[in-house]
């Protein structure tokens, strides 16, 4: 059963650099307990992941580029949540398959995307048999599962020789300052971590890193591009609330701290934010890395 897309890592206090994409955290990483935090994150999002959801979308064609999507091959999308990537697969033509960890989110692809199966299903132990895919994608899921390698292995189990893996993540907060924005608040206020929260794997990798863990895998030709553009907004409550209404490590980092240090983190969250300031709103710079791999 999947790994959904997200939920917690430690404060930046206590386990900062885990989450800052710094370095490892010192916290030992329990997978399934972190995974099924990460469960019960996306289980509540379902319904409220739209700002997100927006621009994780223009990662989409280039995912099905580097993995080589085209009519008539098998695609499996891991971490499918509303379905958006696996309906664009199918949309060029390619039989899809989409899997989460949050029986909401598949209920909510399967309405959406009547003549794609989708089904409950982790990207660390994926529900099908070695060699079955062409292709498999994963939008903004690798960061949102306890053990990523075992992911990878996976990944690699059921690809055919030949079949490439293309993964889309989100990009150091310093260039990312979409999330960044969050994660440097925590840390100008030194936020403790909120209590009941386990430790996490690291949630922002280089580019480096990323090559390394494929490489680790037994993957292929492994090449990392970025995607950056700038998401307009008109206040930074849109984007404050669309965040956080959203599964992932960052939400819960904030939303379960005490009303006192929640205000700290929301008034230097605007401080920072104020240098994207516009005559019409904000604009807040994003970039997305595009890591994919073939399996020989």
């Amino acid at each position: 059963m999947v790994q959904p897309l997200g939920v917690v890592g430690p404060a930046l206090a206590g386990a900062g650099p885990a989450l800052a994409g710094a370095g490892a955290s010192t916290a030992t990483v329990d997978p399934a307990e972190f995974n099924r935090l990460e469960l019960d994150a996306w289980e509540a999002a379902a319904g409220s992941y739209g700002f997100l959801r927006k621009l994780t979308a223009r990662a989409n064609g280039s995912l099905l580029a580097a993995a080589g999507v085209a009519r008539g091959l098998q695609v499996l999308d891991v971490g499918s949540g509303p379905g958006d990537l696996a309906a664009a697969a199918a949309a060029l033509g390619a039989d899809t398959v989409g899997i989460d960890v949050a029986p909401s989110m598949v209920r909510r692809a399967a309405l959406a995307n009547h003549a794609i199966p989708f089904r409950v299903g982790s990207f660390e132990a994926i529900p099908a048999g070695e060699g079955a895919f062409d292709a498999v994608l994963g939008g903004f899921v690798f960061n949102h599962v306890g053990s990523p390698e075992a992911a990878l292995a996976e990944a690699w189990r059921v690809l055919r020789p030949g079949g490439h893996l293309a993964l889309a993540t989100w990009d150091a907060p310093s260039r990312n300052r979409l999330l960044g924005l969050f994660v440097d608040a925590l840390s100008a206020i030194g936020a403790p971590p909120p209590s009941g929260l386990p430790a996490g794997p690291i949630h922002f990798r280089s580019d480096d890193e990323l090559r390394a863990l494929f490489v680790a895998a037994g993957f292929a030709g492994v090449g990392v591009s970025r995607i950056m553009f700038e998401a307009r907004v008109p206040d930074l409550d849109t984007l404050w609330d669309g965040v956080l209404d959203s599964g992932g490590q960052i939400p819960p980092t904030i939303t379960r701290q005490p009303q006192a240090i929640r205000g700290a983190i929301r008034a230097a969250f605007d401080v920072l934010a104020a240098v994207h300031r516009r005559p019409d709103g904000y604009a807040i710079p994003v970039s997305m890395q595009i890591i994919a791999g073939r399996r020989p």
